[in-house]
C-alpha cells in the first residue's frame, strides 16, 4: 500500500537541490518551475489563473479548481498533505489518481478467510497456492485478480470437485464490494510538491521537507540460560572464614 510518509522522503531526497524560477508573477496569473539546476529530473510547475492550478512535472499533469486564489487553497506545511478532499477537486480525470494495488487485495483475501480457515482444513494452503502466491494478482489490471476470487472454489473432499451436485465447502461473496484501489504515488508526490512550492514561493527560502523518523526495532535481549527449563543464576558465594586472602 502507498504510504504518504514513504512519498513525504522519497520527495524530500528527489527535490534536495531544487531551485525555484518565477517565470510569470503577475497577481493570481503565476508560473513557477522547480528543478535541479543541471538537469531537469524530478521537476515541476505550478501555473495559476483565478479560480485554477495546474500541476505539471515528470508525470502526469493535473488541474484544481476551488478558491479564486488556489494557492491560498494550498497553502500549509511541507509534508502535510489532504489527499482524499483534494481529489474531489481535480477537475479531470479523477479516476486516474487511483491504482490497483496487490497488497490491499490481499489483505481482503485473508481477512476474508480468517474466520473459516480453522474449521476447513487445507483452505489456507489452497488460497495461498491458487491466489496469494499467483502472479496474477500484480498485474496493474485488477480484473485479474478479482478473476481468481471470483473462480475460486474449495472442497474438504478433493473427489466432491468432480460432482456437480456438491456445493464447495467455501467460496468468495460480495468481493465486488472490495476496494482494491490506493492513491497511486505520483499523485501524492505532486500533492506535496504544490505545497512545498508554495512555500519556496512565499518566503523565497527552500522549505525544509519535515521527513518522519524511521521506527527503530527494539533492542534484543539475551535469553538466560536453563537447565531443565530452570533458569541458571550466577550466585558470589562469600569466602570462607580463615581464608587466605
Amino acid at each position: 500500500m502507498t504510504s504518504e510518509n514513504d512519498i513525504a522522503q522519497r520527495f524530500a531526497r528527489e527535490t534536495t537541490n531544487h531551485e525555484m524560477t518565477v517565470l510569470h508573477d503577475d497577481g493570481l496569473y503565476r508560473h513557477i518551475r522547480f528543478q535541479k539546476p543541471q538537469n531537469g529530473c524530478g521537476w515541476f510547475e505550478l501555473i495559476t489563473v483565478p479560480g485554477v492550478l495546474i500541476f505539471r512535472g515528470d508525470g502526469e499533469g493535473f488541474t484544481f479548481a476551488r478558491l479564486t486564489d488556489m494557492f491560498e487553497f494550498f497553502r500549509g506545511r511541507p509534508g502535510h498533505i489532504n489527499a482524499s478532499y483534494w481529489a474531489e477537486k481535480v477537475t479531470d480525470g479523477r479516476e486516474r489518481l487511483q491504482r490497483y494495488d496487490e497488497e490491499i487485495f490481499k489483505s481482503y483475501v485473508t481477512d476474508y478467510i480468517a474466520d473459516a480457515k480453522d474449521s476447513l482444513p487445507g483452505l489456507e494452503d489452497a488460497v495461498r497456492e491458487q491466489i496469494l502466491e499467483s502472479e496474477e494478482i500484480g498485474y496493474d489490471d485488477e480484473g485479474w485478480a478479482r478473476r481468481l476470487v471470483d473462480d475460486f472454489s474449495f472442497y474438504l473432499n478433493e473427489n466432491d470437485r468432480y460432482d456437480y451436485r456438491k456445493t464447495p465447502d467455501f467460496q468468495f461473496h460480495d468481493t465486488w464490494e472490495w476496494d482494491l484501489k490506493d492513491y497511486h504515488w505520483w499523485y501524492l508526490w505532486a500533492c506535496h510538491a504544490i505545497v512545498w512550492g508554495i512555500r519556496f514561493y512565499d518566503t523565497g527560502k527552500r522549505p525544509e521537507m519535515p521527513v518522519p523518523a524511521t521506527p527503530t526495532a527494539p533492542a534484543e535481549t539475551a535469553t538466560p540460560e536453563t537447565i531443565d527449563g530452570r533458569p541458571v543464576v550466577d550466585v558470589q558465594l562469600p569466602e570462607p572464614v580463615g581464608s587466605e586472602s
